[in-house]
């Protein structure tokens, strides 16, 4: 029970290392006005940085937060852990790194109990500290940065296949067995593929939004991205229906450079450097301008690096996760 109601979400939070922002994401959580009852799941993956110890003190506070622990240390796995203790008819994944604002479960759960889809979601709102995070986050709300990724920009209401943060009805994502615990990366869109097989109607509502962290620095994003890339193939390979076009812009604009800057003693290198160049350079100067627009001037070639990072990082991990895929032996990951 919480607050008198039977619990009818599961809030599933995989946490690890995370001491300097779990407590905010937690008082996000605890902070929703809903005309439900729900718990908070915290699934900790090991953590040495007294992430534990502050979940522990919390939970004997509040009878509405549990602490799981996670041996894998992944969060496929503290997913999975989430769905088999998760009590309510609907969950709810939110990171670490996320802040809701206090409507966020209220616009959720109603789409779900009016029947019209089997999961739900809002837009994705970065959020940055530094001016390289500011431009990160301003780039990440956009086309240019994520591309078909229409939960970070879109502007009306509609069924997508993929959400961020979004609720789901549990029996359903219990009946297609839950996360793959063997993706490090992209386990949130294998199994939101997997939903909409069994028939899950996934909407994005876009005046539903909440706040997500981005990275800090040029290094920690084109790890992240790289990541994101290497596991999109991973993915791809066990659904290849899922395919979108658009994802192989990237590494082929990456594979294209490459085989450019390699030949670039001959005539046909050069002009293909030079065509490739160019034209991404002008992408590069659309992204940014649009940035801009809501940061300054300033904030232009921070805007450029990110865009940059992001794109040339996602490409060369996809790049790598194919060329491993077809030379097991010879590149490792």
């Amino acid at each position: 029970m919480t607050d008198g109601l039977p619990v009818e979400i599961s809030v599933i939070m995989p946490v690890r290392n995370e001491r300097q922002s779990v407590e905010a994401a937690l008082d996000s959580v605890f902070s929703q006005i809903v005309d439900a009852g729900f718990e908070v799941l915290t699934i900790d993956g090991r953590s040495e940085d007294g992430t534990r110890q502050i979940l522990d003190a919390r939970s004997r506070k509040d009878h509405r937060l549990r602490v799981f622990d996670n041996p894998f240390r992944i969060a496929g796995s503290a997913l999975n852990i989430g769905l088999a203790e998760a009590v309510g008819k609907f969950w709810v994944r939110v990171d670490s790194h996320s802040i809701m604002p206090d409507n966020y479960l209220q616009i959720l759960v109603g789409h779900l109990r009016s029947g019209q889809s089997e999961a739900a979601g809002g837009i994705v709102k970065g959020y940055g500290v530094s001016p390289f995070g500011r431009a990160t986050a301003a780039l990440q709300d956009t086309r240019f940065g994520m591309g078909n990724a229409s939960h970070h920009y879109a502007t009306e209401t509609a069924y997508v296949d993929h959400l961020s943060h979004g609720m789901y009805r549990l029996d359903l994502s219990r009946e297609i067995g839950g996360f793959d615990g063997g993706l490090l990366r992209n386990q949130d869109y294998e199994f939101d593929y997997r939903f909409g097989l069994a028939g899950g109607r996934i909407l994005l509502d876009h005046t539903a939004s909440f706040h997500r962290e981005v990275r800090e620095s040029p290094t920690r994003l084109a790890r992240q991205f790289y990541d994101y890339g290497y596991w999109k193939y991973i993915v791809l390979r066990r659904h290849p229906q899922s395919l979108h076009l658009r994802w192989l812009v990237p590494p082929l604009l990456v594979a294209g450079l490459g085989i450019g800057a390699a030949f670039c003693w001959t005539a046909i290198g050069r002009r293909l450097l030079a065509a490739l160049g160019v034209s991404y350079l002008a992408v590069v100067g659309a992204g940014t301008t649009a940035a801009g627009r809501t940061l300054g001037a300033r904030s232009l070639p921070h805007a450029a690096l990110a865009m940059i990072t992001m794109h040339v990082a996602w490409g060369s991990g996809f790049l790598r996760s194919a060329v491993t895929s077809v030379f097991p032996r010879r590149v490792q990951a």
